[in-house]
């Protein structure tokens, strides 16, 4: 009787553990299926290779290869992968507030997407795609209508997707000053109004040609070189030869892997600062502060501080002159 009684405690352990496992796993399942459901993006991420954004007359197509982005629309040129990536990380991590209204019969004009403010379209290496047509009204807690790849659903969603809609072509495009990588820079000229800054690479370290007593500071070098980097136009004008007339600020000359670069910077008569660089041929409207550093730059920022005597030898010396 006393083993009859263990085997029957141990087989209702084993059933009740055998249920309490089957219903974690069911939850895990519920769970994981809302989650999926929720989910506004269908596609896998990192296989995104085109975007495609349509707002009125204006177009904006993006493409993939393995340099990075690309724009197509509305014209052929480098894009700032930096931030069309952001675009589709973004996009990937948002979900659905809401189903709002599902089914046949919809009437599409009281969410506004019988004729929505935009679309944006992602699609992958595999060739699927998921569409997203943007409504422009917003409900009372200023989240968007949407239609997701002509379901006969309303999705509702955070309003973002109305100002993703709405992101000009200059926003992706590549606007760096210098398109080049700057690990490939050997030699920097920058000629300004304090006078001539001559730096070039010689076996790996910084110095001034003619000058080997001029210690450079190599870390001064990086953070003009990461400046240069850095430095974004505004704007990219169509037409370089159509620029505003400018009072020259400096020219900046680098030797990248052997090849010549330049960039002429002036000044407008309404204070905004256009640089006119070579290799691609364009004239910029660079962002305010962007080359600001260059313009007063001089040799002597470049010399390399002796370092600074520990607190223990400068009260030694003291002490000794006392």
């Amino acid at each position: 009787m006393k083993l009859k009684g263990r085997t029957i405690l141990v087989l209702c352990l084993l059933v009740f553990g055998g249920y309490a496992a089957f219903d974690h796993f069911q939850g895990k399942l519920q769970e994981d299926k809302k989650m999926q459901d929720s989910r506004l993006m269908t596609l896998n991420f990192e296989q995104v290779n085109e975007v495609l954004i349509e707002k009125g007359d204006q177009k904006t197509e993006l493409k993939r290869d393995v340099d990075g982005w690309r724009m197509e629309v509305p014209l052929k040129d480098s894009a700032d992968s930096e931030a069309v990536d952001d675009l589709v990380k973004q996009a990937f991590t948002e979900s659905i507030v809401e189903v709002v209204k599902e089914g046949e019969g919809i009437d599409w004009k009281l969410y506004g997407l019988d004729a929505p403010l935009g679309t944006i379209t992602f699609k992958t290496t595999d060739g699927k795609q998921n569409r997203y047509e943007v409504s422009s009204i917003t409900n009372f807690e200023d989240n968007a209508f949407l239609r997701r790849d002509g379901e006969n659903r309303v999705l509702l969603v955070n309003s973002i997707w109305q100002a993703r809609t709405g992101k000009a072509a200059m926003e992706f495009r590549d606007r760096r000053l210098l398109r080049h990588k700057i690990a490939s820079v050997d030699e920097i000229k920058l000629q300004n109004a304090k006078g001539l800054v001559h730096l070039k690479r010689q076996e790996g370290v910084w110095v001034i040609p003619g000058k080997s007593d001029f210690k450079v500071d190599q870390n001064q070098v990086r953070s003009v070189l990461t400046a240069i980097a850095d430095a974004k136009a505004a704007e990219i004008l169509s037409d370089p030869k159509k620029g505003p007339a400018v009072k020259e600020l400096f020219t900046l000359n680098l030797v990248l892997d052997a090849k010549p670069w330049a960039a002429k910077v002036g000044q407008a008569a309404d204070k905004k600062i256009f640089a006119k660089v070579t290799e691609p041929d364009f004239l910029m409207k660079m962002e305010p502060g962007a080359v600001d550093n260059f313009i007063e730059m001089t040799i002597e920022q470049f010399k390399e501080k002796p370092p600074e005597k520990p607190q223990f030898e400068t009260e030694k010396t003291q002490k000794k002159e006392n």
